[in-house]
Order: structure tokens, then C-alpha cells, then sequence
């Protein structure tokens, strides 16, 4: 019996540890000979992608969106995400009407189980299955190291990533942990189900253009891929390793899929004027027309742009030698819409289908530049919308201070989807699925803690807010903002002062007011000083042109005036932007030169830096950058059940009751899970944190010579234990409307169909 048990774990163990280690150098036997090749289940022909369905071959168009693994509280590489959860986000996906999803890397073998479970009992309903598109993505770390492209990290990384990718959508691999990628026993074949494999995510210019200065490798000729006469080095090594996938599947799984590169702006084939060029960071020039695809590939290839950072009119800045170039295909593209006639240029230059595989808008309420594609306002309605015909319009100053509304992003979603099939492109895929609490924006970058941002929601990071489905946080909503005091009755107010009461609330994302004045306030000279003493090194008890004082010195000043404006001011010692911006925009030593005094009364604007909308070939320069003051309040209802729900409101008042909604990053707070502000940063010359477990309010109802009683809050720190809940976004809706309306008008084969509700473009 003990024989028979050491043989029985021995030949376990050799079986397992074959399979690890052939997934581990993708190694594999060829038994019963070469097996029959076949397209799988898409393929291309010309500039058009195709489906086989009930044994026909008929046109495919991608909709989809990108999905990462993120969960609040988790990095994206923990692949924190269960099964449970993938498929109901997959249905989720399919009920909006996308057929499509796009990871950026190899996911953990949750995913590959949840697609496969869920795409079997859809096809046993009879039902349309939903369908992936695998990309590959290579480290900052290898695009930026002192290294090309043909080295280990890079080329040979990505050759071992390509191959671990085939045998996992093939179920057939066995991964160890890996700190950028999924592990696990892969076993379920999702192969039918995947479009094809995307190499890259986005390629750095500087490191192709450094590996074309270093490398001198003759052109690849493969048996599926190869370089033309024109390729450049980067282009070679592309070719070379779509060869290496290609053959590596035809010959161990007998299939072949679609095959992609990535592609965006700043490496796009195009030459532009040099200024433009440097100001785009456009170092060079990677061109998929110089790979060729050789008549054995039964499958296709297809490229994928990465649209989320974009210059409207950077057709105007093509060189005349450009112009020349192109002199066969720039007549006749019409320049309107978000992209100035792009997407058109695209889908001409290229022999080949082209994709959107990355694109889209954020609801968030930081931005990052002044200049965002805000359509009129279209037929694609949510309910909400069309029973609301007063729904406030914002000023075009208070739009430039806040990022888009969800109901913004749908429609610009909607005339971005509208765009890209007016030009003729094959597919796109939206930005994301979710929002990612991990995705920090430059512009507010310098002023987080670093590895804690998973722990809070930033919604002055733009990056944050790309997705159709928010985490909202708290299991149960802390505040409402919409003007009615009833969920706080019964609670002990914060603070009572002369005219009113002051109450407050905290979770992961806010600090919440609510003030309840004796009488409702008035539309001209009514005005309410809420002053916030967040740290003890600095603050003023008074502000400069206001005839109020403070109990204690504040940092921060918010001022309610009439009843739907409102602003937040931060004294200027306590001015991030001057700590963080001030030697890089200014050119000036921001702790050395003109230092603000600790009490002064001097408050000034919450300033948000922004890149640029303009660029300009004659004057430009380094310093070209804009600012926003980001500490204007938008007045509006923040509760989504409403019919007039605006997603940006930071306060709304009805009658005496006033509530507002503070972004902790607004308060200076690097990191509020654990109670972590800016620190002095004339004492550190820089942004430090410094903890601390209280911050201080009051409220005045502006009158003369007063003295502000302030009160305090004490911090209710949550360190690494996140409560949230999820809740899809009116984005979502728009684009349920639209695609629906999409899908119809496929099934008529492209006939127009009439009220189709996509934008008022249509």
C-alpha cells in the first residue's frame, strides 16, 4: 500500500511539475501528427473584421468597454475580483449592449473561469456570448530602463507573456505568482470566445527610437509576419514577435487568432511640425503598414489605437512633406467632431481594420486640461432627463472648474461611438468599466500619499472616474446632498451658533455639512463663513476683505452666498499648489522667495493646474500652463433617485437646510484613512504628511465684527478597511439606450432606423 501511494504522488507530482514547467518555458510534444489549421471564429477581410455565426462569416463590429480587476481597497495586480462578481459584471456588460471586453494583461484564472461559465449558459439559452479581446501590456519599468526593445525585459518578457497568454486561453497553463500579471491553474478553454490578442498597450516613443539608433538586425522574414523593405528596428521586432505567437498557436493548438499591435497619437505614423512634435512628447514614428502579413495567416490582423490624450486639431500641424505624403487620402475628411477628422485619417491610411481599444470620459470632479469634448445635448435621454425639463444648465466657467456630469459622459460617449462608425472604424472600447480608485492624475499626484490611494476616493484625480459603474463609498450612504435635513434628525449637531446649527459626517470619499439657518437665506446678501482649521503649524483668525474673525486659525474658508454660490478658500500659507507647482510653472523657489507668513490673512483660490489646450508652433514655450479654481462649489442635487440629479453638485439648499459635500483632497488630506494632511512646507520644502485626529469648523452668518465659534470634529479613520457599494452611472443608461439602438440598426443591415437616439449629430 505504501508503494503504491509513494508511485501514485510521485507520478502527481511529475504531472504537475510538468505542467508547470511547460507552461513556465512553453514547452510542448507534437502527438498524431500536425493538426488542421483553422481561422477560429473571427477573422479579417480588407478593412472589415467577420464573425462566423451558424456557419456563415458576416460582419463584426466591437463594442466594448476595458475592464480591470480593480476593487476598493485592493491594487489591480492583487486580482482581488472573485468569479461571482466577473459574471455579473459580464452581465451587466451584455444587458448595456456591448459584446465585447478588453484586459490589459493575463488576469488570475477567476476571470477565464467566470467567462467560461458564463458564456456556456449563455450559448445553452441561445443566447449571443460575450466575447475578449486579450492584450498584453509591457512594464513601465522595461519601456523605461537603459535598455531597448530587444532586450530580455522587453522582448524577451513579452515573448514569454505572448505564449503564457495562448495556453491560458486554451486552458492549458499553470502559472506561478507574478507581481504584475494572474496566476494560477488555468483549465477552462475560452478560445472560441476570444476576437484575438493585442500586443501592447501603449509603446513609449523614446524607447523605439532609442532601439532604432541601437539595434542593426536584418529585416525578419516569417512564415506569417514579416518586415518590409521600409520597417525600422522596433517595427522589425513587432514583426517578429507576432510571427513567434502566430506560429506558436497554429502549431500547438492548430487555431489562430486575430493579431494586433497597439497604437496612439503620440506614436502614430504621422509626421507633424517639430515644435508640435516636442510638445506631444512624439519621439517617433511606429508604422503597422510596415508589417506585412503574409498569404498563409488564415486569421487577420488589425490595429488598436489608444485614444485618451488627444490634441483636436492636430490635423493642422501635419509637416507640407506629410501633406504631400498623404495627398491621396486627406480630401474630403470632414473636420468635426471630438477627434477633427483623426479617426478618418486612420481608417484611410490603414490597409488593415482599425479599433478605438482605449477611449473615454470621466465624471470625475478634477480634470486635466480646460479643453473636453462636452456634447449638446442629444436625444439619448435617461428617464431621469426626460421627465426633468429644468434640470440646471452650468455656467461655462463652473464647467471649466469641474469635471463632466455622468450624464456629460454619457453623451459624450454616445458621439465618440457615433464618430468612430460614421469614419468607418471596426470597433471601440471604452476607457473602463469601472472606476479605479488607484488611478492618480500628474496634477494631483504630488499631493497624495503614495501606495495609500486605493484606500480613499480622490474624486479630484480625473484618471478615477472614466468608468460606467461607480463605487460609492460607505455600505450605506453617509449624506445625501440634496437639501433635506431629515436624515440628520436626531442627530447632536456639530456646533450652534447665532443663526443656525452645524452638523457633520465622513466616509471614504467626503466630509459632509449640513447647516440648518433659523430662516431660509437670501438670493443677494446672504452670506455663511464656514472657516476649517485642519493643522496646528499654521492659519489665519481672520481673512482678508471679509469683516468676520475666527475662534481659532483656519486654514480653509468656505463661503456660501445667497443660496446656489459657493466657494472654498485656503490661506496661503496652507496653498498646495504654490508648494507643488510654484518651480516648475513659476520658475520660482517657492520656499525661499515671497514666503507667506504662517498667520497670514491673505486667503486665496483652491488653483487645479491643468496641460495646455493650446498649441501653438511660433510662441510656444515650457511654462505654457493653465490653472482652474478648483474650489468653486457647484450648487445642484447629489441624490441619483432624483429627477434632477447632477452628479458634480458639491452643496444644495432647499428652505433653511444647506448640505455640502468637501472632497478631503480640497482639505489638503494626503491620505484620510489614516487621518494624514499636508505637514508645513516651508519646514520640509516639499509636501509632507502629518497626522492628525481632529479638524475644527464653525459657522457665521456674516454678521459685522463677528466672531466665529468653531468646534471639533474628531477624525474617524478607517486604515485599511474599506466599505463601499456599487451603483451603475447615468453614463451607463445613455449608452444602454445607444447601443440598443445600435444593435437594431445592425440587425437591419445599416438601414437608418429612424429615432435611433444616438446623439442629435445623427
Amino acid at each position: 500500500m505504501k508503494k503504491y501511494l509513494t508511485v501514485s504522488i510521485a507520478l502527481i507530482l511529475c504531472v504537475v511539475g510538468w505542467i508547470f514547467v511547460s507552461s513556465r518555458f512553453s514547452l510542448y510534444f507534437r502527438l498524431g501528427g500536425e493538426k488542421q489549421l483553422e481561422a477560429g471564429s473571427f477573422r479579417t477581410q480588407g478593412k472589415e473584421i467577420y464573425r462566423v455565426k451558424d456557419g456563415k462569416w458576416e460582419r463584426f463590429e466591437i463594442r466594448g468597454v476595458n475592464l480591470t480587476s480593480f476593487l476598493p481597497g485592493h491594487f489591480v495586480t492583487d486580482y482581488a475580483v472573485g468569479r461571482k462578481q466577473y459574471e455579473e459584471w459580464f452581465g451587466l456588460i451584455q444587458e448595456m449592449g456591448a459584446n465585447t471586453v478588453r484586459i490589459p494583461t493575463i488576469y488570475d484564472n477567476d476571470f477565464y473561469d467566470a467567462l467560461d461559465h458564463y458564456n456556456r449558459e449563455r450559448e445553452e439559452a441561445g443566447e449571443e456570448p460575450l466575447y475578449l479581446l486579450q492584450a498584453l501590456w509591457v512594464t513601465e519599468y522595461a519601456q523605461d530602463s537603459k535598455g531597448d526593445a530587444y532586450a530580455d525585459h522587453f522582448y524577451g518578457q513579452l515573448r514569454m507573456d505572448m505564449k503564457n497568454a495562448v495556453d491560458v486561453l486554451h486552458g492549458n497553463a499553470l502559472l506561478p505568482y507574478a507581481k504584475i500579471r494572474g496566476s494560477g491553474w488555468y483549465r477552462c478553454d475560452v478560445s472560441s470566445w476570444v476576437i484575438g490578442i493585442t500586443l501592447g498597450t501603449a509603446w513609449h516613443g523614446d524607447t523605439s527610437a532609442y532601439t532604432n539608433q541601437m539595434q542593426q538586425e536584418s529585416l525578419y522574414t516569417g512564415k506569417w509576419f514579416c518586415a518590409s523593405p521600409d520597417a525600422s528596428q522596433f517595427e522589425n521586432m513587432l514583426a517578429k514577435l507576432l510571427d513567434v505567437l502566430m506560429e506558436y498557436e497554429s502549431t500547438k493548438y492548430g487555431q489562430q487568432h486575430l493579431l494586433s499591435i497597439a497604437s496612439e497619437p503620440v506614436t502614430d505614423p504621422f509626421a507633424y511640425e517639430r515644435l508640435i512634435e516636442v510638445q506631444l512628447e512624439k519621439y517617433d514614428r511606429i508604422d503597422a503598414e510596415h508589417i506585412q502579413v503574409q498569404e498563409s495567416v488564415l486569421s487577420g490582423f488589425f490595429v488598436s489605437y489608444k485614444l485618451n490624450s488627444f490634441c483636436p486639431d492636430i490635423l493642422d500641424y501635419l509637416t507640407l512633406a506629410e501633406q504631400e505624403r498623404l495627398a491621396d487620402i486627406l480630401p474630403g475628411i470632414s473636420r468635426e467632431g471630438s477627434f477633427g477628422g483623426y479617426l478618418q485619417l486612420l481608417q484611410r491610411y490603414y490597409s488593415v481594420p482599425v479599433i478605438v481599444g482605449e477611449c473615454g470620459y470621466s465624471s470625475s470632479r478634477g480634470i486635466t486640461r480646460m479643453t473636453r469634448a462636452v456634447p449638446q445635448k442629444s436625444s439619448v435621454q435617461t428617464d431621469q432627463q426626460s421627465a426633468s425639463q429644468e434640470q440646471s444648465v452650468r455656467s461655462e466657467k463652473q464647467n471649466d472648474a469641474h469635471g463632466l456630469t455622468e450624464a456629460e459622459q454619457g453623451e459624450a460617449m454616445a458621439a465618440l461611438d457615433w464618430e468612430c462608425r460614421q469614419a468607418g472604424l471596426s470597433g471601440l472600447l471604452f476607457a473602463g468599466w469601472q472606476d479605479d480608485w488607484s488611478r492618480i492624475d500628474w496634477n494631483v499626484y504630488p499631493m497624495t500619499a503614495k501606495e495609500r490611494e486605493i484606500f480613499w476616493h480622490n474624486v479630484q484625480s480625473e484618471a478615477q472616474g472614466y468608468g460606467l459603474l461607480a463605487f460609492e463609498p460607505g455600505k450605506e450612504p453617509a449624506a445625501v446632498v440634496d437639501g433635506d435635513n431629515s436624515e440628520w434628525a436626531g442627530e447632536e449637531p456639530l456646533l450652534t451658533a447665532d443663526g443656525g446649527v452645524l452638523y457633520a459626517r465622513q466616509d471614504e470619499a467626503y466630509l459632509y455639512l449640513c447647516l440648518e439657518r433659523n430662516g431660509a437665506p437670501r438670493e443677494e446678501d446672504d452670506h455663511v463663513y464656514i472657516p476649517i482649521d485642519v493643522t496646528p503649524k499654521s492659519g489665519s483668525t481672520s481673512c482678508r476683505g471679509e469683516e468676520v474673525t475666527f475662534e481659532r486659525a483656519a486654514d480653509f474658508l468656505l463661503i456660501l452666498e445667497g443660496k446656489d454660490r459657493g466657494r472654498l478658500l485656503v490661506q496661503d500659507y496652507y496653498d498646495p499648489w504654490r508648494a507643488a507647482w510654484n518651480q516648475k510653472i513659476q520658475h520660482m523657489d517657492a520656499y525661499t522667495i515671497d514666503v507667506p507668513q504662517k498667520d497670514s490673512q491673505k486667503f486665496v483660490a483652491l488653483r487645479m493646474v491643468l496641460d495646455s489646450p493650446a498649441i501653438n508652433s511660433i510662441e510656444w514655450n515650457q511654462r505654457n500652463a493653465d490653472t482652474v479654481d478648483t474650489g468653486q462649489l457647484h450648487f445642484g442635487n447629489a441624490d441619483p433617485k432624483a429627477l434632477d440629479y447632477d452628479s458634480q453638485a458639491d452643496f444644495c439648499t432647499k428652505g433653511a437646510c444647506t448640505e455640502i459635500r468637501i472632497p478631503w483632497a480640497l482639505l489638503n488630506f494626503q491620505d484620510p484613512s489614516g487621518g494624514i494632511v499636508h505637514d508645513d512646507y516651508y519646514q520640509h520644502y516639499g509636501i509632507e504628511g502629518q497626522g492628525v485626529n481632529e479638524i475644527y469648523l464653525g459657522v457665521g452668518f456674516g454678521q459685522e465684527g463677528q466672531e466665529i465659534p468653531m468646534a471639533s470634529l474628531g477624525l474617524k479613520t478607517w486604515g485599511r478597511r474599506i466599505a463601499y457599494r456599487q451603483r451603475l452611472k447615468q453614463s451607463y443608461e445613455i449608452m444602454q439606450r445607444c447601443w440598443g439602438k445600435r444593435a437594431a440598426y445592425m440587425e437591419r443591415g445599416r438601414e437608418k432606423v429612424a429615432g435611433c437616439g444616438w446623439t442629435s449629430s445623427c
